[in-house]
């Protein structure tokens, strides 16, 4: 795994936190975009993600279109 683009990742979550800390939230779909990876390739950065304490998530195991909000951990680790 590159850990650039686990950072990028946690950048853009940070970003969504300061923009709207009530709701700090990020869709999948914008991830995907935003870092030019398919459903599959974000899935295992996602997993990676929240299996560290990083991001948590609500739904299903199933990450496309869903919104990942961040940990109190995440957060100070996205700052770094």
């Amino acid at each position: 795994m590159d850990e650039n683009t686990k950072k990028k990742i946690l950048k853009l979550l940070s970003k969504a936190k300061k923009e709207n800390p009530e709701n700090p939230a990020v869709s999948c779909n914008d991830l995907e975009d935003e870092l030019n990876m398919d459903d599959h390739e974000l899935d295992v950065y996602i997993r990676d993600l929240e299996y560290r304490g990083y991001i948590e998530y609500e739904g299903s195991k199933t990450y496309d279109g869903q919104d990942i909000t961040l940990t109190v951990k995440g957060e100070k680790i996205a700052k770094n």
